[in-house]
C-alpha cells in the first residue's frame, strides 16, 4: 500500500513539474547574429546565458542544446546561427550549476571580446510578474527622463534662436543706418591696422609718461622710474611709490653692488705657473649706452718664491684698479681695458703697476637673479719677473 502510494506521489510531482516547465519536451530555436571571426565565442555565451535563464524551462526543466549549431553567412563579417534547444529534466551531472561551470570553463579559455551580438529565442519566455514591474517601472522613469531632456533642449534652441535673430536685427539696422548716413566703410589691411595700433600705443604711451611727470610732485603719490638693462640697451619703466625725501633719478647710471669672481693663472717669466681663486668689488658707472667705466678692489692669494734659493711663500695679493667698457655691437659683446696697482704682502713687499685687457659678454638682464657678465682678461704686472695673470670668471649684481 505504502509502495503504491509513493509511486503515485512520484507521477503526480512529475506531471506538475511538467505542466509547471509548460510543456518540457517542447522544443525550441536560438538564434545569434553576430561577426564571423567570433561565432565560436558567442555561441559559448548565448548557452551560457541560457544555462542561467529561468524564463523558458522552470521546476527541475532547464534549456538543453539538441545537436550542434548551424551557421550561415548574411554578408562579408556576420554570419547567423541557429541551435535548437528543448527543456530537460535536471539530474546530478545536468543542472544550471554544471552547466555554468563548464561553460564559464570554456568561455575562459577563448579570447575576451568586448563586442556585442544579437540573440533570439522562438519561444515566448513564462513572465514574472514582480520581475516585469519593474522593468516596466525602469522604462517608465527612462521614458520620463527622455521627455524632460528634450523640453529643456528646446527650450536652448529657443532661446538660442532669439538672440542669434536679436543679433541680425541689430545688425541690419545698423547697416540701414549706415546706408542713409552714407557712411563709406575702408577696409584696412593687416599692416595698416598694424601701423594704426602701433602709433596709438606710441601717442598713449608718450602722453601717460608727461601726464605723469606734470602730476608726480603735485598729486600722485607714485613716481615713474626708467631704468636701463645691464647692457643699457633696453629700458624698464617701474612704478614706485613717491618717498618725498628721495630725489627721483633719471636712470639706474651706478652699479654699486657688484661683484666678480674667477680663476686666475698667474706665471712669471723664470716659468713657474700658479692657480688661484680671484675675488673681487666690481662697481660700474654706465655713462653713455655704449661706455661704461668699471672700478675694480680686490685680491687673491699666490704661493711664489721671493728670494732665490728659498722655498716658496704664501701671500695675499691686493688689486686696485679701474677699466673702461666698450659695446660696439648690439648685443652683449663688450671689450675692455684698464690700469692698476698691486700690492704684494710678501716679506718683501712691493707695489706695482698693472695693465689689463679682456672682453666677455654682458646679458640683458641677470641670469639666475644675480649673474649679469661673463668675462676673460689678460693683466702683465709691472714687477721684476714679469708676472702675467688670466682670469676666467662671473660678475653677479644685486
Amino acid at each position: 500500500m505504502l509502495k503504491n502510494f509513493s509511486i503515485s506521489f512520484v507521477l503526480l510531482f512529475l506531471t506538475l513539474s511538467s505542466f509547471g516547465a509548460g510543456k518540457g519536451n517542447e522544443s525550441f530555436t536560438v538564434k545569434i547574429t553576430a561577426n564571423k571571426n567570433y561565432s565560436n565565442i558567442f555561441q559559448k555565451r548565448a548557452e551560457l546565458k541560457l544555462a542561467r535563464s529561468t524564463d523558458f524551462c522552470r521546476g527541475f526543466y532547464m534549456p538543453r542544446k539538441v545537436g550542434s549549431w548551424q551557421c550561415k553567412g548574411i554578408d562579408s563579417k556576420n554570419s547567423k546561427c541557429v541551435a535548437k534547444y528543448k527543456c530537460s529534466l535536471i539530474n546530478r551531472s545536468f543542472s544550471r550549476v554544471t552547466e555554468s561551470r563548464r561553460l564559464r570553463g570554456e568561455l575562459g579559455k577563448l579570447p575576451r571580446v568586448s563586442r556585442s551580438f544579437q540573440m533570439v529565442v522562438s519561444k515566448k519566455p513564462l513572465r514574472n510578474p514582480s520581475k516585469y514591474r519593474h522593468v516596466k517601472a525602469v522604462e517608465k522613469r527612462r521614458t520620463k527622463l527622455l521627455a524632460e531632456q528634450k523640453s529643456y533642449l528646446q527650450e536652448r534652441i529657443r532661446k538660442r534662436t532669439k538672440k542669434i535673430k536679436e543679433q541680425v536685427t541689430e545688425y541690419d539696422e545698423f547697416a540701414q543706418l549706415e546706408k542713409e548716413l552714407a557712411i563709406e566703410t575702408k577696409a584696412f589691411s593687416p599692416n595698416d591696422r598694424l601701423a594704426k595700433v602701433d602709433e596709438l600705443s606710441s601717442n598713449t604711451l608718450d602722453e601717460d609718461r608727461k601726464q605723469l611727470a606734470n602730476n608726480q610732485e603735485e598729486v600722485a603719490p607714485f613716481r615713474m622710474e626708467r631704468m636701463k638693462s645691464n647692457t643699457g640697451n633696453e629700458e624698464i619703466i617701474r612704478i614706485k611709490k613717491l618717498d618725498p625725501e628721495e630725489e627721483l633719478p633719471e636712470d639706474r647710471k651706478f652699479q654699486i653692488l657688484s661683484f666678480a669672481g674667477a680663476m686666475t693663472k698667474i706665471s712669471d717669466a723664470n716659468a713657474s705657473s700658479v692657480a688661484t681663486a680671484d675675488i673681487a668689488w666690481t662697481p660700474r658707472w654706465n655713462f653713455s649706452p655704449k661706455w661704461g667705466l668699471r672700478g675694480r678692489l680686490g685680491g687673491h692669494f699666490i704661493s711664489s718664491e721671493i728670494v732665490d734659493g728659498e722655498d716658496p711663500e704664501t701671500f695675499l695679493v691686493y688689486d686696485l684698479g679701474a677699466g673702461l667698457e666698450w659695446h660696439p655691437w648690439a648685443g652683449g659683446l663688450f671689450l675692455s681695458g684698464g690700469l692698476g696697482i698691486q700690492s704684494w704682502t710678501s716679506t718683501t713687499g712691493g707695489a706695482f703697476s698693472t695693465v689689463s685687457l679682456g672682453g666677455g659678454y654682458l646679458f640683458d638682464f641677470n641670469k639666475v637673479k644675480i649673474v649679469d657678465r661673463l668675462f676673460l682678461s689678460y693683466t702683465s704686472v709691472g714687477n721684476e719677473v714679469a708676472n702675467k695673470e688670466l682670469k676666467v670668471g662671473i660678475g653677479v649684481s644685486f
